[in-house]
C-alpha cells in the first residue's frame, strides 16, 4: 500500500469518537484530546512562550501527555519531557537551562526540590486561558521534540532536535508501521521521556491509532493488555523482551508488528522472541536526532545481529582516524542526517559515539561505544558475550590494573553452557588480560528507566572488584 499523509486532526474529522488515548482507566477520543491539544497551544500563547520556544513536562504517561506532545507539534514548539525524579536533583534543572527552557508543564503544582530555570503551570492553568489567540497568525514551522541522553555512561545531556521549517503535516501512514485508523491499538510499555518509546507511540497516534498505556511493567499485564484491546503493535526494549522470553508470555491476540531497539539485544535473546512472536520483530537503531536504521525478521534472520539499512535520506559512513574503511571492517559510525532533519548550519557527519562496520549488502553492525583500540577490542569482547549461549545482556569494562571486569546476565533457563571458558577465550583472541566474569540474573544489573545497563554504576563496581578467577 502507498503511504498517504495523516494527522489526528483527519481523525478527529473523520472519527471524532474513536479512542485516541488510554491508561489506566483515563481515555480521551480523537475529538477531545485534539481540541485539548489545541487549548494548551492557546494557553501557551496567552503566557506570552514564543514560536519555536522549548517547553518541558513532567506530565506522566497519558492523554493529557499527547494533547500536550501534539500541541507543540501543530503549533510550533519544542517538547522536552523529562522524568520527576530527574528534576528532584540538581542535573535535572541544569538539562532544562542547557536548552532554554521558556516553562514546565505539570500535571500538578510543584513543591520542593531544587528550583526550575524556568515559571511552572499546570496544564489545567493553560487550558484556563482564554484570552490568547484562537491559533497563530500563520502557520508556524512544526514543533520538535527534546530528549535527555540516557546517561548509561555518566550524566545526561539534552538534545534538541533541528525544528522543521515546514508546518506540521502529520505522518506518512506506512504497512510495516501497523499503525492506522483501519489497525488495532499501539501497546506502549516503556517510559515516556526516551525517543525510542516515544516515537513508536506518537507515530501510531498520529497515523489515527488508539494507544494503550502500560505504567506499570509486569509480564501478565503486558500479555492482559494486549488482548484486551487487541493491540497490532507494540514497542519493548530488550530487557523487557526478555522478560517475556523467559517468562513464555505472549498474548492469544497476534501482533502485527513489535517495535525494539534503544539497547542492543542479544540475538538468542531475539531468536526467542521471534518464535514467542513470530517473524514479527522490528530492529530500530538511532540516537537522540532520531532513528538511523531498521530491519525487519526476515533480513535480521539473514543477518544476525545486524540493526539494518539506514532510512531513506540518512548516510552511515564507517571511517577510522577520519578515513573510509571497507565493508566489513570495524571503525567509528557517523551519519548525515536528511536535509529536513540537518540543522542549515551543519553540513558534516555527526558522531554517534559507537563503532562497528557495514557489510557488503549495506547492512549495520553495531559493537558499542569506543573510541581508543583497548576501547575496541573492549567492545568487540562485550559483542561477542551476547553471542553465546544463554546471555541476555553483558557489559564488559576496565576493572583495577587495565583488567576487564565482565557483568553477564545469564538466562534462567537449565542447559545453558558455563560462559566463563569461552569468554576467556575470547579475551585470549582479543589480546585483552584474561577478565573478571560476574554472572548475574537476567534483570539483576543496575538499569536506566528506558532498559539500558547503567554502565557508570557498573564501572564503580568493576573497579572495586575484587582480584580473583571470576
Amino acid at each position: 500500500m502507498k503511504p498517504y499523509l495523516w494527522d489526528p486532526w483527519a481523525t478527529a474529522r473523520t472519527h471524532p469518537d474513536r479512542v485516541a488515548v488510554t491508561a489506566d482507566g483515563e481515555r480521551s477520543t480523537y475529538g477531545e484530546l485534539t481540541a485539548r491539544a489545541d487549548a494548551l497551544a492557546r494557553g501557551l500563547r496567552a503566557h506570552g512562550i514564543p514560536d519555536g520556544a522549548v517547553v518541558s513536562t513532567d506530565i506522566p504517561t497519558g492523554p493529557a501527555f499527547f494533547a500536550l506532545a501534539l500541541a507543540a507539534l501543530r503549533h510550533g514548539f519544542g517538547l522536552f519531557p523529562i522524568d520527576r525524579d530527574l528534576l528532584a536533583i540538581p542535573m535535572g534543572p541544569a538539562l532544562l537551562a542547557s536548552v532554554s527552557t521558556a516553562v514546565h508543564i505539570s500535571a500538578r503544582p510543584r513543591t520542593g526540590g531544587p528550583g526550575l530555570p524556568c515559571p511552572v503551570v499546570t496544564d489545567t492553568q493553560l487550558t484556563d486561558r482564554t484570552d490568547g489567540p484562537a491559533a497563530p497568525a500563520a502557520p508556524p514551522a512544526a514543533g520538535r521534540l527534546v530528549f535527555a541522553t540516557s546517561g548509561t555512561t555518566g550524566l545526561p545531556q539534552a538534545v534538541a532536535r533541528t525544528r522543521p521549517r515546514r508546518p506540521y503535516r502529520g505522518v506518512a501512514v506506512v504497512e510495516r508501521y501497523g499503525a492506522g485508523v483501519g489497525r488495532g491499538p499501539h501497546l506502549m510499555a516503556n517510559p515516556t521521556y526516551h525517543l525510542g518509546t516515544l516515537g513508536p507511540a506518537l507515530y501510531a497516534l498520529q497515523a489515527g491509532s488508539t494507544v494503550v498505556v502500560q505504567r506499570t511493567w509486569s509480564c501478565d499485564a503486558f500479555t492482559d493488555l494486549a488482548d484486551r484491546h487487541r493491540a497490532d503493535s507494540a514497542m519493548l526494549s530488550p530487557d523487557r523482551l526478555t522478560d517475556l522470553v523467559e517468562a513464555g508470555a505472549a498474548p492469544r491476540h497476534p501482533f502485527r508488528v513489535v517495535f525494539h531497539g534503544g539497547a542492543a539485544c542479544p540475538p538468542g535473546v531475539k531468536r526467542a522472541a521471534v518464535g514467542l512472536f513470530g517473524p514479527v520483530l522490528h530492529e530500530y537503531y538511532g540516537t537522540s536526532h532520531g532513528v538511523i536504521t531498521e530491519i525487519t525478521t526476515p533480513e535480521w534472520l539473514a543477518r544476525p545481529g545486524s540493526v539494518g539499512r539506514p532510512l531513506p535520506g540518512i548516510r552511515v559512513e564507517i571511517t577510522r582516524d577520519g578515513r573510509p574503511v571497507p565493508a566489513g571492517e570495524t571503525g567509528d559510525i557517523g551519519i548525515r542526517l536528511r536535509a529536513a532533519d540537518r540543522d542549515p548550519c551543519d553540513t558534516g557527519v555527526l558522531r554517534t559515539g559507537d563503532v562497528g562496520h557495514l557489510d557488503d549488502g549495506g547492512y549495520l553492525f553495531v559493537l558499542g561505544r569506543a573510541e581508543s583500540p583497548r576501547e575496541i577490542r573492549m567492545a568487540r569482547l562485550e559483542h561477542d558475550i551476547r553471542l553465546l549461549p544463554g546471555v541476555t545482556d553483558a557489559a564488559a569494562l576496565d576493572g583495577a590494573d587495565d583488567r576487564p571486569v565482565c557483568f553477564v546476565e545469564h538466562g534462567h533457563g537449565a542447559g545453558f553452557p558455563d560462559p566463563v571458558p569461552a569468554i576467556e577465550a575470547t579475551a585470549d583472541e582479543l589480546d585483552l588480560p584474561c577478565p573478571r566474569v560476574v554472572l548475574a540474573v537476567s534483570g539483576s544489573l543496575p538499569r536506566t528507566p528506558s532498559g539500558k545497563l547503567r554502565r557508570a554504576d557498573l564501572g564503580v563496581l568493576a573497579r572495586s572488584a575484587p582480584h580473583g578467577p571470576r
